[in-house]
């Protein structure tokens, strides 16, 4: 048995600076020996290939100028396009809104985020100004703005004292390190409330990880994008990785004609996808207006209620996989997009409406996200955008949103409510949503940034068994935060109703020591 560490992340900062010590004959050198992509090729080759994994790569280090064309001929002459992912890229990405960090951290397979959190960051207050937004709208805009940050800098100090009174005991039980731990713990539960009242043009920073498929796919994903912000980071990701093209040729469909004559990589799923589906969907919904209404009471025994969270109990692929698309792609319930989706297949309707949503996908293309809704759990959560923030995160679940709508209603934290300053924050929500839809007919998506933490969208969670007890453990622990716990605990009460045998130990990691006692005891 041998193990031995090939490679291993280096920051490209700390490289050039010691390469900067050297001769540049020197430098040079060292530099094509340390490529990424001699890694790439040598485990390339290893299906191929008699000699050691070891040999493989000194070759591939000894000569960058073959291993190159031999990641190409593999990754594309041979379609083992997965070679791309023993190269992972980490961006450093900075002064970038909410709402495009959103999409930044769509991918889930091969990726990594660590993302500035509003919970433990006391903000400053910077903001991004939408390209979108016209002179006079962006000043209107910055009014708003000031006006959603005086709230969280006034708010955040006033929760603080109240916090701090309303666990005075539990403060003078503790001494040293242990109360000023507690004390930063109660800082930043105020700063967690008092940031509903901040917008998604808020700007934030985190570091990202992509390996090389997810690479290609987030660039590919974010180029067409509705928002200007986000067109602009997949020109960035793509502009900084192409020293690396050899092995990222669909990142560009110019790139990739560059290296394969005669092929094409069609752009067509990124250009026209989105707006086909959002097409097809509302004339779906339309077409079938009345059906709906007779069909939804047929629909009523697919779902269990708990507040704003909905699941569906459906062992149907078809139904689910349609009525993720309607929801996915419409500002509609899942209890209409189910009702609709039983519509067409009843009607046999439905392979034309598959047929048009896959129109546009390529054999260098995913299918859109939606078809992975296939069963297991599938819920429909409506949730605040501080809550998807967080949602977002666990990467393995399949997880698709709406785009935000303040006709939704708002989220309010307990403690605000408590404090009495509800009432402002409500006039803060009213103001933001006011703005939206002035600008939506003019901005469109782009009318999402005055849009603040407090705001909602639907969303449609779908995960497996395992997934539900990993995503229980850590998000209704008493440490997770209160708006998040909220929708999970509901998620478990409804999955333990449809299974009541395979969810004895669901709970979060503070009350699993307690539960496992009493299901072992019996």
């Amino acid at each position: 048995m041998k193990i031995e560490l090939a490679g291993i992340n280096v920051p490209l900062r700390a490289l050039e600076e010691a390469l900067g010590e050297l001769p540049p004959e020197r430098a040079a050198f060292y530099r094509s020996r340390l490529n990424p992509i001699a890694i790439a090729a040598a485990f390339a080759r290893v299906s191929r290939a008699d000699k050691s994994v070891s040999d493989l790569l000194t070759e591939s280090v000894d000569d960058l100028a073959s291993a190159k064309i031999s990641a190409q001929n593999i990754a594309f002459g041979m379609s083992h396009h997965s070679i791309a992912d023993h190269v992972l890229f980490n961006f450093v990405i900075e002064g970038v809104s909410r709402l495009s960090i959103e999409r930044i951290e769509r991918r889930r397979i091969g990726v990594g985020y660590t993302e500035k959190s509003q919970r433990y960051v006391t903000l400053t207050g910077d903001f991004m100004r939408p390209e979108e937004f016209s002179s006079t709208r962006t000043r209107d805009f910055e009014a708003l703005v000031a006006r959603q940050n005086k709230f969280y800098f006034e708010t955040f100090p006033k929760l603080f004292e109240y916090l701090k009174v309303k666990y005075s005991n539990e403060i003078e039980k503790r001494t040293g390190k242990d109360k000023e731990l507690f004390l930063r713990t109660l800082e930043g539960w105020a700063k967690e409330d008092a940031r509903y009242s901040l917008c998604l043009a808020t700007e934030g920073q985190l570091g990202c990880s992509y390996a090389g498929q997810a690479t290609e796919l987030a660039v590919r994903d974010m180029a067409h994008d509705d928002l200007a912000e986000v067109r602009k980071i997949a020109r960035g990701i793509q502009e900084s990785t192409k020293e690396y093209e050899a092995i990222l040729q669909c990142i560009d469909p110019e790139i990739f004609r560059r290296h394969n004559p005669g092929r094409e990589l069609k752009e067509d799923d990124s250009l026209y996808t989105r707006k086909n589906l959002v097409d097809l969907v509302r004339t779906t919904f339309r077409e079938n207006e009345g059906g709906l209404q007779e069909n939804l009471a047929a629909t009523k025994n697919l779902l269990l209620q708990n507040g704003d969270v909905t699941l569906v109990n459906s062992n149907s692929i078809d139904l689910n996989v349609i009525a993720a698309i309607l929801h996915t792609y419409s500002l509609k319930s899942i209890k209409e997009s189910c009702a609709v989706a039983s519509l067409l297949i009843e009607q046999g309707k439905a392979v034309d409406f598959v047929k048009e949503s896959l129109k546009y996908v390529s054999e260098f293309d995913k299918t859109p996200r939606a078809f992975e809704v296939c069963g297991g759990l599938i819920y429909e959560v409506v949730m605040s955008s501080s809550c998807f923030a967080q949602a977002k995160r666990q990467r393995m679940n399949t997880l698709t949103e709406q785009d935000y709508s303040p006709l939704l209603g708002y989220t309010f934290p307990p403690n605000i409510i408590a404090i009495g300053e509800d009432g402002k924050l409500r006039e803060i929500y009213e103001a933001s949503s006011q703005f939206y839809f002035n600008a939506l007919p003019d901005c469109g998506k782009a009318a999402e940034y005055a849009l603040t933490n407090g705001h909602r969208r639907r969303t449609l969670y779908a995960e497996n068994l395992r997934q539900r007890y990993h995503v229980s453990r850590y998000r209704e622990d008493s440490h997770a935060q209160w708006d998040i716990r909220d929708k999970e605990v509901r998620k478990s009460d409804l999955a333990r109703q449809v299974a009541p045998l395979t969810t004895v130990l669901l709970a979060g990691k503070s009350e699993f020591d307690d539960i496992r006692k009493k299901v072992y005891e019996k």
